[in-house]
């Protein structure tokens, strides 16, 4: 609203614009009278790099965000809570999610829980368990966003191509962790339901 030797001379909009320029950027201002300004910002895709855990389940590849992932551990080592999907993890239940039932995932290969991992994720104060069938370890991927036919599918936050040429899934944790407690809060309701014995008349 002022002009003073610090403000409203443009110095700050000079360095975003210097700023962006210097990552190969483009900023443009479009301003109307009376109606306000546009802002267009574009910066290389190759910007958009995370630091990431490659699993894989049914051959298929997914990339786990790196500071999400706490810890990875053999699922068949851990004590499970029976007809649920959760495990004791130092006296901390953990409800888990498997993505080959999650995405329906099929292959011609039988895998079973003697081969398969866990790794445990946390988004803020929420953890929860992601089963897959292999651990390939960490690495760097450029982001690239799904296709609008594929926006509305739960728990897919982008893509990525490997350097083998294969394609890769970017998990949205903090989707993955709401649904993995929603579905175990369903399990324990349907279980306190199945549990009350009517007695006859």
């Amino acid at each position: 609203e002022q002009l003073t030797n610090l403000s409203g001379r443009g110095v700050g909009m000079d360095v975003v614009k210097r700023s962006i320029e210097a990552l190969r950027g483009v900023i443009t201002l479009n301003s109307q009278p009376g109606q306000g300004t546009l802002t267009q910002m574009r910066l290389p895709l190759t910007l958009a790099i995370i630091d990431g855990f490659h699993v894989s389940s049914r051959n298929t590849h997914f990339i786990i965000p790196q500071n999400t992932v706490l810890e990875c551990m053999d699922l068949a080592s851990l004590h499970q809570v029976k007809g649920r999907a959760c495990i004791n993890l130092r006296g901390e239940q953990v409800p888990y999610i498997r993505l080959s039932d999650l995405f329906a995932l099929r292959d011609s290969e039988r895998h079973g829980d003697e081969r398969a991992k866990l790794v445990v994720v946390q988004f803020g104060q929420e953890r929860s368990g992601i089963v897959v069938d292999e651990l390939h370890g960490e690495i760097q991927t450029v982001v690239k966003p799904l296709s609008p036919i594929f926006q509305a599918l739960k728990g897919i936050g982008g893509s990525s191509l490997l350097g083998t040429g294969d394609i890769a899934f970017i998990l949205d944790i903090p989707q993955l962790i709401e649904l993995a407690i929603a579905r175990e809060s369903r399990r324990i309701g349907k279980s306190a339901v199945t549990a009350i014995v009517i007695p006859p008349i």
